[in-house]
């Protein structure tokens, strides 16, 4: 992916080491319209960096360390094109959170852009102060939020958090896990969980799935307070990201 143009961020830029946000436009003017939408939500000290995108078969590193990055797609006719952007971005940036804007009528398929590499879609009608309420969900979402990191470990078969907190698992779910994690995009579908299973996965039982699933969601959730894997309709599953790492 190929930036075009110098960064331009906050001035003066903080001196703190946090993490910023990037907004990437069509244009610098659109990106730089929605990074003013975005500082309503977070802290003043936090950078947000601008630029505009263009595709490029060149991969070029984002400068900078970026807590999520903002694809704002204004015009239909790029959405297919946004979608080898996000794929790009996704290849070299594992950790930030890509989150697709777009704006405008028109329909756009979700799981497209999940598969893609994007945690989140905002659908926005106008880049207007009516839609800095709609980013409102995003963050206030666990996955901005999250205060806490868990460490898979497959020798012991168990979750690890803070203050020693040990959460056992059964192999089944344990390798489920994993393959989430190691995953660029964090999602597996239903066939794919069901293969880890051990399932046949021509003639399985969905709701034995489900039932799987919702019974380990329900197992970090009782121990550690989150909801780390989340549904996509129609698909399967989505891990969130940065919440699990592998020992």
């Amino acid at each position: 992916m190929m930036l075009s143009g110098n960064l331009a961020t906050r001035s003066p830029r903080p001196t703190n080491d946090d993490p910023g946000v990037l907004t990437l436009g069509r244009t610098r003017g659109v990106a730089e319209h929605f990074r003013a939408l975005i500082a309503k939500h977070v802290r003043t000290d936090m950078a947000l960096d601008v630029s505009s995108y263009t595709s490029s078969s060149r991969h070029n590193e984002l400068s900078g360390s970026y807590r999520a990055i903002f694809i704002v797609i204004d015009s239909p006719q790029a959405l297919e094109d946004n979608l080898a952007l996000i794929e790009n971005l996704r290849t070299d940036n594992l950790k930030p959170i890509i989150c697709a804007v777009i704006t405008g009528r028109g329909a756009f398929n979700k799981i497209k852009y999940f598969l893609a590499g994007a945690d989140f879609c905002i659908k926005l009608n106008t880049l207007s102060d009516e839609g800095a309420e709609l980013l409102g969900e995003f963050f206030n979402s666990e996955e901005w939020q999250r205060d806490i990191n868990l460490t898979l470990d497959p020798t012991r078969i168990c979750l690890l958090g803070g203050s020693s907190q040990k959460l056992d698992i059964s192999f089944a779910e344990m390798k489920i896990l994993e393959a989430f994690a190691q995953t660029s995009n964090h999602i597996l579908s239903h066939d794919e969980i069901a293969s880890i299973m051990g399932l046949n996965t021509h003639f399985y039982d969905p709701r034995a799935l489900e039932k799987s699933i919702s019974r380990l969601r329900g197992k970090i959730k009782d121990m550690y307070g989150t909801n780390a894997i989340q549904s996509i309709r129609g698909y399967g599953y989505r891990l969130m990201r940065g919440l699990i790492s592998t020992a």
